[in-house]
């Protein structure tokens, strides 16, 4: 495939935003399908005639295709997709306002799946007597702590089945003083409400959960190889979901003692400096030229998002 000449690419894109206002990357593309994606980008922000406005919020995460090196989410590529809008000088007032409608949008999405882990949330408490549920906390994580969440069609990787959008994160914290039995009962009841969820043609919906003793959270927060790093980096971005929130302040407050907030931060600073270099790196690079430590820069890479 020959080179796209970017001069051309970024008259196509001036022409596009002329004709039907301000745009995602994602409606760029739809709109010039013949142009590879990293021309499309490098077109979009080496101009100096766009202007352009992110509203995603950034958060860490581990990639196993770097060898679990730190990086932020959104990637690059679904950065550019969903969550940056181009305009052109004079479109700066249609640009505040379809900025606030797609906000509202990703932030109405996750609301949306928030309310549906409160529903299974709900449905497994209904089976558990009240000192029980007194003794167990659950939080949400991902993109919903963000308000970030999207309902674009994937395939559901063990089943096949097509889901919508972004999964639902659920972690639920167990005291040490709970028998095994209760545990088992409550993996049980959720691998039932995530197989109707996930196949009920109402729904749709990928949910994700683990069970785990207090005592085990806070072990993890010692940050010393990936599954503690992955575990403490969900807990720190955790939203409450239900059950008891003094146990829930307890683990938060774990957090702050190990000191394990602060590392977080600082892998976040870090993965912050490694974007703007891998933006700088892809702004230069030609597109039949690009080999594949730079592409797992840009397009979307299996993340480490496991629970442990």
């Amino acid at each position: 495939m020959p080179v796209p000449d970017l001069t051309e690419v970024e008259a196509q894109i001036t022409a596009l935003l002329r004709e039907h206002g301000p745009m995602i990357g994602k409606q760029l593309a739809e709109k010039l399908p013949d142009i590879p994606m990293l021309a499309l980008w490098q077109a979009c922000y080496q101009s100096r005639a766009l202007h352009v406005s992110h509203f995603a919020s950034y958060y860490l995460r581990f990639d196993i295709t770097r060898d679990d090196q730190v990086r932020l989410s959104p990637s690059i590529l679904r950065d550019f997709l969903s969550f940056s809008l181009f305009g052109l000088p004079g479109q700066r007032d249609q640009m505040i306002e379809r900025q606030g409608t797609l906000s509202n949008m990703h932030r109405e999405i996750s609301r949306e799946k928030i309310g549906l882990a409160q529903q299974v949330m709900k449905s497994l408490f209904l089976k558990l007597p009240r000192e029980v549920r007194s003794s167990m906390c659950a939080f949400i994580a991902g993109d919903l702590a963000y308000f970030l969440a999207h309902n674009e069609p994937r395939e559901h990787l063990v089943s096949g089945e097509m889901v919508k959008g972004s999964d639902i994160d659920i972690v639920i914290i167990l005291s040490d003083d709970l028998p095994d039995s209760i545990q088992r009962k409550i993996d049980t009841d959720m691998v039932v409400l995530k197989n109707y969820y996930l196949r009920h043609p109402q729904y749709r919906h990928e949910i994700d959960f683990i069970t785990k003793r207090k005592s085990t959270m806070e072990r993890q927060f010692h940050y010393t190889n990936i599954h503690d790093k992955i575990a403490s980096k969900i807990a720190y971005e955790s939203m409450f979901l239900g059950g008891s929130l003094t146990l829930y302040m307890e683990v938060r407050d774990a957090m702050v003692s190990t000191g394990v907030d602060r590392l977080i931060e600082q892998d976040f600073d870090h993965a912050l400096k490694d974007r703007k270099n891998a933006m700088q790196k892809l702004l230069l690079v030609s597109s039949d030229e690009i080999d594949e430590e730079t592409r797992s820069l840009f397009f979307f890479s299996q993340e480490r998002v496991e629970f442990t």
